[in-house]
């Protein structure tokens, strides 16, 4: 596997949002360096160019770098973010025979509506399946038939509602077993599947290092084994995972142990594959 390490913060509506890019380099220092690369990140905000999307122009140069490197990479990606929004490039490269699971505690469904900007990482999904033609032009649209999203909670009335209009099987944290996940994914038809992790998935006993911490998410142990029930038997077509922001590096430390365990399972599924 070949890590990207995009230590993107614009996609992110948290006013700490800067602590995202070290949460991506304090993930990077355990990787490979060998099979590492690091994606720079334009050190300003950006600008929305009256989008729907706030800062823009900085997501849409790092989506179209994290692409680049996608496609001349001679093995399955793992994208080390980063604001959830880190992915978009990722998906560039996708084939028609690849479902995309989401596991976050977030939707990332929200609507894009020019007059009323959203953060980037709180409509990434809808970016990849519903967005309008000008917006990440270079971005292939996923059909909503290949889209999983598990693990979510306390999503908005509207955001389900618009999941179920779009077709897209979202599955509570309650009800997000390993078990549903595979089934949900054996639904698509997919042999392959791209996985994102956001750690908004996990509850904030497990990861301290969370800007929106929502309790009542799932353990280290229980993340790892949904990847797992994900990608078996399947081929891992890429990964990304996201939403680290460790407020220090001593307290980095302290949440590693569980985020480089799912970084352990992803890579794990890309050599099996």
């Amino acid at each position: 596997m070949q890590f990207l390490v995009v230590g993107q913060w614009q996609g992110s509506a948290s006013s700490r949002a800067m602590r995202l890019g070290d949460g991506a380099s304090a993930i990077a220092a355990d990787l490979p360096r060998a099979s590492t690369t690091v994606i720079d990140v334009p050190a300003g905000a950006g600008d929305r160019l009256e989008t729907a999307i706030a800062r823009y122009t900085s997501v849409l140069a790092v989506a179209d770098r994290v692409a680049e490197e996608t496609a001349v990479a001679s093995e399955p990606v793992l994208v080390v973010g980063g604001d959830g929004a880190s992915v978009l490039g990722a998906t560039a490269g996708l084939g028609p025979d690849t479902a995309f699971l989401r596991i976050a505690g977030s939707s990332g469904f929200r609507a894009l509506n020019r007059a009323q900007p959203v953060a980037a990482e709180t409509a990434v999904l809808r970016i990849l399946v519903d967005r309008p033609d000008d917006l990440f032009p270079a971005l292939p649209t996923l059909p909503a038939s290949s889209i999983v999203l598990a693990g979510v909670r306390g999503v908005e009335e509207s955001e389900a509602n618009a999941l179920d209009r779009a077709g897209i099987v979202h599955l509570d944290v309650d009800v997000a077993t390993p078990d549903a996940i595979a089934a949900a994914v054996d639904a698509t038809g997919a042999g392959a599947v791209f996985v994102h992790v956001d750690l908004d998935v996990l509850d904030p006993s497990e990861v301290d290092g969370l800007l929106e911490p929502v309790p009542f998410g799932l353990d280290g142990a229980g993340l790892v084994e949904r990847i797992q029930a994900a990608t078996r038997g399947r081929r891992l077509a890429g990964a990304a995972l996201t939403g680290f922001a460790p407020v220090d590096p001593d307290r980095a430390v302290d949440d590693l142990g569980v985020i480089l365990r799912a970084v352990g399972a992803l890579t794990s599924a890309s050599r099996a594959a």
